[in-house]
C-alpha cells in the first residue's frame, strides 16, 4: 500500500494555544495523542481556544485569516471541517477530531486530530530515519523511508505509527494513497504531501 506523510505547505499559518497552563501540559505529553486527549478531559476543555501566527512572526495574528484545510500545532494536525468530513468519508471514526477554534474566525469549524488508536506497522530493521535518538534501546524519529510490517485490514485514512518500545508516535501524520487523491480531487487546501513507501 502507497503511504504518504502529510504537512502543512511551508511558510503556512501555525496554530499556538494561548492558554499557557494547558499548552504546557500538552506539550508534556511528548508525541502520544492519547496522553493529550487525557489532558484534554482532565482541564475539561471541550473546544480548545486556539491563536494563529506565521511561522517566522513574534506576535499572534489579531484580524481574520484565509485559514487552510489543515494547521498544525507543534506535531498535531488541525484540520478543517471539510478536511474531517473528508476522512470520515474513507474511513476515520468521528471521535478522532477534537474541536477547536481560532480566535480571529471564530464562526469557523477546525477540528485536533488525536486518534484513539495508533498502529505499530513501521518496520524499524528495513525502515531509513534521518534521526536516532542515542538511548536504550535507540529511538528512531524522523521516517525518511518507510517499510510497513503486516498492515491491519482497518488501516484509518489518516493514522499515526507507533514508534516500537516506547508510548511515543512517530512525528510524521501518515495518510493512505486514496486520502491523498480525494485531498487534491475535493481542492482542499494548505497540505504537502512526501511519499514514504511504495
Amino acid at each position: 500500500m502507497k503511504l504518504w506523510e502529510i504537512n502543512a505547505q511551508e511558510g503556512a499559518l501555525i496554530g499556538y494555544v494561548p492558554d499557557k497552563n494547558l499548552s504546557m501540559a500538552i506539550t508534556l505529553c511528548g508525541i502520544n495523542p492519547g496522553s493529550v486527549r487525557d489532558v484534554l478531559r482532565l482541564a475539561k476543555t471541550n473546544v480548545i481556544d486556539m491563536q494563529l501566527g506565521k511561522p517566522s512572526a513574534a506576535i499572534v495574528e489579531k484580524d481574520r485569516q484565509s485559514i487552510p484545510d489543515i494547521v498544525f500545532w507543534s506535531w498535531i494536525a488541525i484540520f478543517s471541517e471539510r478536511a474531517v468530513s473528508t476522512a470520515i468519508e474513507l474511513g476515520c471514526e468521528r471521535g478522532e477530531f477534537w474541536p477547536c477554534g481560532f480566535q480571529t474566525n471564530p464562526e469557523d469549524r477546525f477540528f485536533f486530530h488525536l486518534p484513539t488508536k495508533t498502529f505499530n506497522i513501521v518496520s524499524v530493521e528495513k525502515s531509513n530515519f534521518s534521526h536516532i535518538l542515542p538511548l536504550d534501546p535507540p529511538v528512531p524519529t524522523s521516517i525518511e523511508h518507510l517499510v510497513t510490517e503486516c498492515l491491519p485490514d482497518d488501516l484509518p485514512p489518516c493514522f499515526r505509527a507507533e514508534i516500537p518500545q516506547t508510548k511515543q508516535v512517530f512525528g510524521e501524520l501518515i495518510v493512505r494513497d486514496d486520502f491523498r487523491r480525494s485531498w487534491e480531487r475535493k481542492s482542499l487546501q494548505g497540505a504537502m504531501f512526501r511519499q514514504l513507501s511504495e
